[in-house]
C-alpha cells in the first residue's frame, strides 16, 4: 500500500498551481523495494513545464519527500503535460492519480491511449 500524508499533498497541491499528481513505476504496482524511489508525474494547471522554473522545482522536491517520508534524492519528477507520448501512456496505462479531477484524468488517459495508438507503429518500426 502506498503509504504517504494525503492532507500534506492536497495542502501543497491546492497553494500551487498543480492540476493533476500520478504516482507511477514500482511504487504505483507495490512491487517497490525500500530504497525504490518514487515517480511522480505532475500536470500544472497553466500547461507550463514543471523544469521552466528551478524555484518552483525546488520546492516541489522539497515538499513530496516530505509527503513521501523520503529524502530528496528518492523523487524522480515527470513532467506530464510535456512527456513524450509512451512516457505519457506508460503513465496512464499504470499510475495512480493522488491529486485531481478523476473524470478530468480519465479524458486525459483517453486522449493518451489514442495518441499511442496513432504512434503505435512508427514505435514498431524503430524496433525493427
Amino acid at each position: 500500500m502506498l503509504k504517504f500524508d494525503k492532507e500534506k499533498l492536497n495542502d501543497f497541491a491546492q497553494k500551487t498551481d498543480i492540476k493533476r499528481i500520478v504516482v507511477f513505476g514500482s511504487r504505483a504496482f507495490e512491487t517497490a523495494k525500500e530504497d525504490s524511489d518514487f515517480d511522480v508525474a505532475v500536470s500544472l494547471k497553466n500547461g507550463k513545464s514543471i523544469f521552466n522554473d528551478t524555484e518552483k522545482y525546488s520546492e516541489m522536491l522539497e515538499n513530496f519527500a516530505k509527503i513521501f517520508s523520503v529524502s530528496e534524492d528518492k523523487i524522480d519528477l515527470t513532467d506530464l503535460n510535456n512527456a513524450n507520448i509512451l512516457l505519457r501512456y506508460e503513465i496512464t496505462r499504470n499510475g495512480v492519480l493522488l491529486f485531481g479531477d478523476s473524470q478530468d484524468y480519465e479524458e486525459f488517459k483517453a486522449f493518451s491511449f489514442r495518441d499511442y495508438m496513432d504512434a503505435k507503429s512508427l514505435f514498431e518500426l524503430e524496433d525493427k
